[in-house]
C-alpha cells in the first residue's frame, strides 16, 4: 500500500441557491498500486457560510461537514477516478440579524449523507486534480423551532460538491 496526502479545497453548494461553502482540510489515502483501490482520511476544517442583503448580514451559520466513514473509491486505468465517502453536516451558531437562533452542536443532518464523486479523465492519484458530484442532502433534526424551516431550505436533492485535491510534498 501507498500512503499518498493531499490539501483539499473545494465547496459545496445548498439546493435552490447559489450558497456556497467553502471545503478546506485534509485527505490521506492509501492506494493498492496494482488495483487502483484506495480508502482514506478525510478531516475538513469547520467553515461559515453567510448571506448579506445591502452590506448587512442577514444570517450567517458555522457549519462542520463530519466524515461518517473513510473514503473509498478506485482510479482506473484510463485516469478516472470514483470514489464515495458519508459525512454528516453540523450547523452551530446560526444567527439571523444579528440575534442567535442556534448555539452548540445539536442541530445536525439526522442520517449521514452518501457523497459519489468522480473525475475527469486528467486525474491521477500521484498528481491529484478535480472530484466533483451531485448528492442528496438527509433532513436536519436538533434544530429546535427553525428544524423545518431549514429542512425547506436546504435538505433534498440537487446538493453538489467540487474539490482539488493536492498532493502534499512526501
Amino acid at each position: 500500500m501507498r500512503e499518498i496526502g493531499y490539501a483539499v479545497r473545494g465547496f459545496l453548494t445548498v439546493r435552490r441557491d447559489s450558497l456556497r461553502l467553502p471545503l478546506t482540510g485534509s485527505l490521506t489515502v492509501r492506494a493498492d498500486p496494482g488495483s487502483g483501490a484506495f480508502t482514506g482520511d478525510l478531516v475538513l476544517r469547520p467553515s461559515t457560510v453567510s448571506r448579506a442583503f445591502c452590506g448587512v448580514t442577514a444570517f450567517s451559520a458555522a457549519v462542520q461537514i463530519a466524515p461518517d466513514s473513510p473514503v473509498v473509491g478506485v482510479a482506473d486505468q484510463e485516469g478516472r477516478t470514483f470514489a464515495t465517502v458519508t459525512v454528516n453536516a453540523i450547523l452551530a451558531d446560526i444567527r439571523v440579524a444579528g440575534r442567535t437562533l442556534i448555539s452548540g452542536d445539536s442541530c445536525r443532518t439526522a442520517t449521514p449523507a452518501v457523497v459519489p464523486l468522480r473525475s475527469r479523465d486528467d486525474f491521477g492519484l500521484e498528481r491529484g486534480g478535480r472530484l466533483a458530484g451531485r448528492y442528496h442532502r438527509p433532513p436536519f433534526t436538533g434544530c429546535g423551532w427553525i428544524t423545518a424551516f431549514l429542512n425547506v431550505l436546504v435538505a433534498g436533492p440537487g446538493n453538489a460538491v467540487v474539490i482539488d485535491l493536492i498532493p502534499l510534498p512526501s
